[in-house]
């Protein structure tokens, strides 16, 4: 202890040096917007380069697993064209079918067991992201960008016990909604399905498009546990989760060409 207090005596003017630059530096920041918005972004782009340096040696011990991700997705979107061009009825390629096109981004920090979970993505307005767009990687949802910096970006997860995502049980319910219920990181709920539908373990839950986020059909998950008890008006219905957002590495934001027009009718319309 006495050793200690004669540190503090001994360096006692440099100390106090720091606690005013430190102090001075907090105000400066805090009492102006442009400095507050420069220092986010430094710092944004700081932290994002370190954790993506993190998740780069993290990665490199499971290639093998995120080669055979690649190979699955590869696989089923060759299948998804074959198949459109079969609809279509055309032997050359299509040159436009949407609206939607994709940003392709990695994820460098992921948290799952919280009750409001995050993750970091290494693409930002520099590549054309911006709040509001949806986040999709091993053909299912992952999400909605909630902040974007230069070069990287925060996610809000499906897995945040406040989001709730316009859902369809495919080929049987056009409207539903799908929400974490803060447990498990592989399921969630499919929320105000009323009684009288015919269900059964084993449907498939898709986006339904009606939010303009999602393109319509992308997979969410599996139902998993299908409940309905004599007095209840709703079904109690939990999903498996399509993504394993413990191993996820290789993300897509999705970009609605029409979404600026739809937000702005939306607010003319609020107003």
């Amino acid at each position: 202890m006495r050793s200690f207090l004669l540190f503090l005596h001994k360096y006692r003017a440099f100390l106090v040096f720091i606690l005013l630059e430190s102090a001075a530096f907090f105000l400066v920041v805090q009492n102006s917007n442009y400095n507050r918005v420069t220092f986010f972004n430094s710092t944004n782009y700081v932290v994002g380069s370190l954790l993506e340096s993190a998740n780069n040696i993290n990665n490199y011990f499971s290639l093998t697993t995120t080669n055979q991700q690649l190979s699955k997705e590869n696989a089923l979107l060759r299948a998804k064209y074959l198949a459109l061009l079969k609809k279509l009825g055309e032997d050359n390629s299509v040159d436009t079918i949407s609206n939607f096109s994709f940003i392709n981004s990695k994820i460098v920090n992921n948290n799952v067991y919280l009750l409001n979970n995050t993750l970091t993505i290494n693409a930002g307005s520099n590549q054309g992201v911006q709040p509001g767009m949806g986040v999709i990687g091993n053909s299912g949802i992952v999400g909605k960008v909630k902040r974007a910096g230069k070069n990287y970006s925060t996610v809000v997860s499906v897995l945040d016990v406040d989001v709730k995502i316009s859902a369809e049980i495919k080929n049987k319910i056009n409207l539903c909604t799908v929400q974490w219920d803060g447990k498990s990181p592989e399921y969630a709920k499919v929320l105000y399905v009323p009684r009288h539908y015919n269900l059964a373990i084993g449907d498939t839950v898709t986006t339904s498009g009606f939010n303009a986020i999602y393109p319509s059909g992308i997979t969410i998950g599996i139902i998993s546990k299908l409940v309905l008890p004599e007095d209840a008006s709703f079904f109690d219905i939990q999903i498996k989760l399509v993504n394993d957002f413990t191993n996820l590495s290789l993300v897509e934001v999705v970009l609605n060409k029409d979404l600026p027009q739809i937000d702005s009718l939306t607010q003319t319309v609020e107003e």
